[in-house]
């Protein structure tokens, strides 16, 4: 997927989530020199992210509420983003 600078994209698709489950977010994104944050966009319309600014993100997140969730992945860079990856849950 293409993000623009300073923009935020969502996964089309939802995926059901009990408290306690993990997802896992595998990605690369260039250029590496961009700082992005992935993460989820929970039940609650809240983000929960973490950010990184080498190219590459491998983390998994832990969930705290039941309920349908959202890949989300902000530019916060001045300049476009291609990004590439999955995502296990």
């Amino acid at each position: 997927m293409e993000v623009s600078g300073n923009s935020t994209v969502k996964a089309n698709t939802e995926f059901p989530l009990e408290i306690g489950e993990t997802v896992a977010i595998n990605a690369v994104y260039s250029p590496q020199t961009a700082s992005v944050d992935f993460g989820l966009l929970a039940p609650d319309g809240l983000f929960y992210a973490l950010n990184t600014t080498d190219g590459s993100f491998d983390e998994v997140i832990e969930v705290d509420q039941r309920g349908n969730y959202t890949l989300v992945v902000r530019n916060n860079s001045d300049y476009s983003i291609n990004v590439s990856g999955y995502v296990n849950y």
